[in-house]
């Protein structure tokens, strides 16, 4: 039996690499506005984690209109799961797993200490180094980082990028667009002590030079015993400080025919042997996802490899599943996640979007239209939803 969790502050929790990790109150919010979006990828006959029963309705719904087998499972009903039972979080931490422990589950049920401490190294942005130092003999490839222990390193390094765009520096931690501090002009004092109090919190800034992005991308697999496989490719967007906006709802070979508008389908495919390659080599199990870019340099169109590494779950494999398991064959559209700040703005929102674009649905394939993916209850600030046309 397997339990899916939505817990989108486990990089948060990395971070704060101990046992006890609390989240805001606007994280905590999201996390029970969104608690519900795990049934999309969630395997037949499994069960999805939301603490308010009111979750129960949207999820019959969903079951019925997409032919779904996935039930409904509140935290105070934890303790009562026996046997074996496969956990599939986000992500994994270190305060996520004391929770379930203290909610009832069986630790034999749970990883280890030592298993989450891999997984903390694992994830931080050091790892991207590692691979960026594989492609940096490689032509037709850009991108590298350094890994900056004092702010001498961080005013030196800035002076080298400066006259190329400028430096972002980045926590150890962090995810879908926080925890960076984007300098393009100038590193000034406020600038050197975010530098100073990250590296006094987490030993190390990551700094990558800001390159001349033409487009966001990113490659999604999944890492077995020692086999990985591609799961498709996911086309997204970001703003102008790397936050995330929302992803496309293309077919693998639509997006591959946008991305060798710029680089070659040769290109392509080395980057994802060479990706592949190393995910295998790290002892890890699950959900990766590779973003990457493709940047301009002197006239010439190249491929960063590798801008973050998530070993979790991401939106852009949630938008590859949405898009190869619930929409027509010749459909498009976009997943987007917004915070609104009143639910009376939200419920506007949703309602205008259903009147605007109806849901047009046959033999359980969206062909157009506007779907939340998760349900709108009484305090919800947080939407999850999709638009085909």
């Amino acid at each position: 039996m397997r339990l899916y969790i939505f817990n989108p502050d486990t990089d948060l929790a990395l971070a704060n690499g101990k046992g006890n990790y609390t989240p805001t109150q606007k994280v905590r919010q999201m996390i029970n506005d969104l608690a519900l979006l795990p049934l999309w990828f969630a395997k037949s006959g499994s069960y999805v984690l939301a603490d308010q029963a009111s979750n129960h309705d949207f999820l019959e719904e969903m079951n019925k209109l997409f032919k779904l087998d996935v039930e409904l499972l509140t935290v105070s009903k934890l303790g009562s799961l026996k046997g074996s039972i496969e956990i599939c979080p986000w992500g994994w931490n270190q305060s996520f797993r004391n929770m379930l422990g203290r909610a009832g589950i069986d630790p034999n049920n749970l990883p280890d200490d030592v298993e989450l401490e891999a997984h903390r190294q694992l994830s931080q942005r050091k790892v991207v180094g590692e691979l960026l130092q594989l492609f940096e003999n490689e032509p037709d490839f850009c991108g590298f980082s350094h890994n900056l222990t004092n702010t001498k390193e961080c005013d030196l390094f800035f002076n080298q990028m400066k006259d190329r765009g400028g430096v972002v520096f980045k926590e150890p931690w962090s995810s879908s667009g926080k925890g960076l501090l984007w300098c393009r002009d100038e590193f000034n004092v406020r600038d050197r002590n975010w530098c100073k109090r990250v590296i006094g919190d987490e030993g190390y800034v990551t700094a990558m030079p800001i390159n001349n992005k033409v487009q966001d991308f990113a490659m999604e697999f999944y890492v077995g015993e020692a086999t990985v496989s591609f799961l498709g490719y996911s086309l997204f967007n970001t703003d102008h400080k790397g936050f995330y906006k929302g992803n496309a709802l293309l077919s693998n070979e639509e997006i591959e025919r946008l991305l060798t508008k710029y680089v070659p389908k040769t290109l392509l495919d080395r980057t994802l042997k060479m990706v592949g390659d190393f995910l295998t080599q790290k002892g890890y199990k699950g959900c990766v996802g590779v973003d990457m870019m493709i940047c301009q340099e002197a006239g010439e169109m190249l491929i960063h490899p590798c801008v973050e590494i998530n070993y979790r779950a991401t939106m852009g494999y949630l938008a590859r599943v949405l898009k190869d398991n619930f929409l027509a064959d010749d459909a498009q559209g976009w997943f987007m996640i917004r915070h609104f700040r009143t639910h009376e703005e939200l419920v506007r929102f949703a309602e205008g979007n259903k009147v605007k674009s109806p849901l047009h649905i046959q033999q359980n394939r969206i062909y157009s239209g506007f779907l939340p993916l998760v349900p709108v209850l009484n305090s919800t600030l947080n939407l999850a939803y999709i638009e085909v046309s």
